[in-house]
């Protein structure tokens, strides 16, 4: 594993080189233009479109925007969004959204051609890894649609707590729908927690 620039305190920007491995095959970085194509195969994903808050139609000017928004938010020190790069090849993305009082929210998401191969767990456990030891967080909720199975799951191998199921807890465009949330604290074991 590489070691990452320490940023002093949660919600300084990250250097622009930043870049965590998680494996001989799986790099963490900041997105790029070049990964516009990949991120519009995986938000036009049927599964990506049922679970998460991509707007539709998706296409190569969300994509771009969202990139832009990327850049932003580590630059204003309010999220460290990872792309998520197998074998040279954009597969997902993994965000810490940085809260009050040393917390943050995980989010992830992966296309079809990466999923069901561990990615997305080793992804997410070095970005958390790397949110406690580097930006010294205390703690990181997780928030799901109730049903996405698959994203629960990775959830729980990262460690992450599933603390309850909330009527409405999640606004997907424009609907109310029910979410699960759970927790992951500084010390906890980033391995199965069921």
């Amino acid at each position: 594993m590489t070691t990452s620039p320490r940023p002093s305190l949660p919600g300084t920007p990250a250097p622009g080189d930043l870049e965590l491995t998680a494996g001989d095959d799986l790099v963490l970085r900041r997105h790029r233009a070049d990964d516009v194509p990949g991120i519009v195969a995986q938000c036009i994903d049927p599964v990506s479109v049922e679970y998460t808050i991509v707007p539709t139609p998706y296409g190569t000017e969300q994509a771009e925007a969202f990139v832009a928004m990327c850049r932003r938010d580590w630059e204003a020190g309010t999220a460290a969004a990872f792309a998520v790069v197998v074998d040279g090849r954009f597969a997902g993305t993994v965000d810490l959204q940085l809260r009050e009082a040393g917390w943050a929210e995980v989010g992830f998401g992966l296309g079809p051609w990466a999923r069901g191969r561990g990615v997305g767990v080793r992804a997410v456990r070095r970005v958390l890894r790397w949110g406690f030891d580097d930006l010294g967080l205390e703690g990181v909720h997780w928030r799901a649609h109730v049903g996405n199975h698959a994203t629960r799951r990775t959830a729980e191998r990262c460690g992450v707590r599933v603390e309850g199921e909330v009527r409405g807890l999640l606004v997907q465009r424009g609907r109310r729908r029910d979410g699960w949330i759970g927790s992951v604290r500084r010390g906890d074991d980033l391995e199965p927690a069921v």
